[in-house]
């Protein structure tokens, strides 16, 4: 470079590591008493208190193995000057409060610090490259932390649970919390660990989603790769922990090869299809555990699944879930769960078909294929023939079929509810146009007159010339209100196409009353009922939110001139004169009518 810049060139250093070794180094090395340090100005000002304590628990068990770096200003005194050195002199000093107490168990305090003294006292350039250098300093990555844990972890072996973590806390200097956090990562595959960041953006995974994703990749492996796919972006993300319940419902709905049934109480499954559905995500594994379960051979358990699918059909089987099935799959760890507070159920998906077929295999081994019979209704009368039990029957099948029908209108009302919650979360840019056009036509419908009202005296586009007048008045109202409906449902933005209706719809309410006409189709006074039915007056939530909408567009003017119209004041005012009748009064002040008793006087 022909014009290097002057402030990157080389200064002259402390201690020159750019040439051949020296035969000593600028200073000496002694170890200085704790009372005979002091620090100098340094621009590290907020520290953390774990940081400290954790520094003096490893000074006390491994020593110090960075000298501080110092000057002793006057040679006669002992006094050392650190610039160097801020957080091992804190933790030294926190290290005579900490050892003894738990934690710290059976560790001496710190008494001196190693210190390398400089031979002549720095200018201020040169404290400043020295605490620059010494506060320059870049902590692991996480994926990093997680390999220095997993390796002390292993080192740490054969330790009871309480004093492994103990000890590896100890070792790497970090807090119980984090270390639990880090041990719950490691659980995680490859794929997903890399992911996790302490400050996440894109699709990363931040470390509470990493936390709950590991608990659900105890008992779903499956489960937890296709909700760790799904999360692409920070919307996705902040949802995923918003809701994860929600969110898992979603995954489950969109991703066909995720298997995970959910099993609310009360709820009808189809047998069936719940056989044929577990039997597609059946492994290696879980066709030997199906096939030790329905007593057969491997090579058979092709066979023993289409005679259980048969027997399913020929009885329509239905599978109601109960508390006892939710349950055993809870607790047999068949299942995951999602616990969403003490006031409602938790929401529990089955991620083992073997548990399904299983259920259903049980089902079908006590279940009684011959159908109930009623009582004919003249039974008393001793009546029994064909017909009367044809129509008992007939009747018994036509119950049985809208008991059917309504346990699967319930189920499938119940799943709306999931599905709606589920697609909120993550809406199309389709679904907003369509809100926008639902909200806008609803808004033309109800309040035609009032649109038309606010959009025809204040848009000259939507007037048309009186004669010769050089007068101006509104459009026919249903030409002004199909225009405004076309020109929000043009807009591009679904949230400023619903705005730009709601503006003309609350223009009416501020209208200047003096450029209004009055007997007009759009006049003020054939308009006033419709305004009050359309906006009621007093403390109406509605009026208030007109209000706080249409406020940052009008003028200084216009905001005085609408506002008491709109917001209403605690205060009441009262025409009597309080201070007039509180004053101080005297006697004979009093009018006592003393002139009209006494005419004489």
């Amino acid at each position: 470079m022909p014009n290097p810049n002057p402030a990157l060139l080389p200064c002259p250093a402390l201690f020159d590591v750019t040439t051949v070794a020296q035969a000593a180094v600028e200073g000496t090395i002694e170890r200085v008493p704790l009372a005979d340090l002091e620090l100098a100005e340094n621009p590290r000002k907020q520290l953390s208190a774990d940081s400290i304590n954790s520094l003096a628990g490893l000074l006390m068990r491994t020593g110090q193995l960075i000298p501080c770096i110092g000057v002793r200003p006057n040679a006669a005194d002992q006094r050392v000057v650190l610039y160097d050195g801020q957080r091992r002199l804190l933790a030294a000093q926190a290290s005579h409060e900490l050892a003894g107490s738990d934690g710290y168990e059976a560790l001496n305090p710190v008494q001196n610090l190693i210190v390398l003294l400089l031979d002549h006292e720095p200018s201020p350039d040169e404290v400043r490259r020295i605490q620059a250098q010494a506060n320059q300093r870049e902590d692991l990555s996480l994926a990093d932390q997680q390999d220095q844990f997993r390796d002390c972890w292993h080192a740490r072996a054969g330790l009871r649970e309480d004093d492994r973590i103990a000890a590896v806390c100890a070792d790497l200097g970090i807090s119980a919390r984090k270390a639990h956090n880090l041990r719950r990562q490691l659980t995680l595959p490859e794929q997903i660990r890399e992911r996790v960041a302490e400050r996440p953006a894109g699709g990363q995974l931040s470390v509470t989603m990493a936390n709950r994703l590991a608990d659900m990749h105890t008992v779903a492996p499956e489960l937890t790769a296709a909700v760790a796919q799904r999360i692409t972006s920070t919307d996705l993300h902040d949802s995923a922990l918003r809701d994860l319940g929600a969110f898992v419902h979603r995954t489950v709905v969109e991703d066909e090869h995720a298997y995970a049934i959910r099993i609310d109480d009360g709820a009808l499954l189809d047998g069936p299809e719940q056989i044929e559905h577990a039997r597609t995500h059946l492994t290696a594994a879980g066709q030997r555990q199906a096939a030790n379960v329905l007593a057969c051979k491997l090579e058979k358990l092709d066979s023993e699944l289409d005679t259980l699918t048969a027997r399913a059909k020929t009885t329509a089987l239905k599978v109601r879930v109960s508390g006892d099935m939710r349950e055993r799959a809870r607790t047999g760890g068949y299942a995951f769960v999602h616990e969403r507070g003490q006031d409602f159920a938790a929401g529990i998906w089955v991620v083992d078909p073997v548990f399904m077929l299983e259920l259903i295999h049980e089902q079908l081994k006590d279940s009684d294929a011959t159908i109930a019979r009623e009582e004919p209704y003249f039974a008393g009368a001793r009546l029994d023939d064909d017909e009367l039990r044809e129509a008992a029957q007939e009747d018994q099948q036509r119950r049985q079929a809208a008991r059917a029908r309504h346990a699967d209108a319930t189920r499938s009302n119940l799943g709306l509810g999931h599905d709606i919650r589920a697609g909120l979360m993550d809406p199309t840019d389709a679904q907003r146009q369509a809100l926008k056009a639902i909200v806008c036509h609803l808004f033309a419908a109800h309040y035609r007159e009032v649109i038309a009202y606010g959009a025809g005296w204040t848009d000259q586009e939507r007037q048309q010339p009186v004669g010769d007048t050089g007068r101006h008045e509104p459009r026919q109202i249903d030409a002004i209100l199909d225009a405004e409906l076309q020109r929000a449902l043009d807009d591009p933005d679904p949230l400023r196409g619903i705005a730009q209706l709601t503006a003309r719809f609350a223009a009416a309410f501020v209208l200047h009353p003096d450029g209004v006409t009055r007997t007009k189709a759009l006049g003020s006074e054939r308009m006033a009922r419709k305004l009050r039915d359309a906006l009621p007056g007093g403390g109406n939530p509605l009026r208030g939110a007109v209000w706080e909408f249409l406020r940052p567009m009008l003028s200084p003017n216009l905001v005085a001139l609408n506002r008491d119209a709109f917001v209403l004041d605690d205060e009441h005012e009262t025409t009597v004169e309080l201070q007039a009748h509180r004053s101080e009064s005297d006697l004979a002040d009093l009018d006592l009518g003393d002139d009209a008793l006494n005419p004489a006087a």
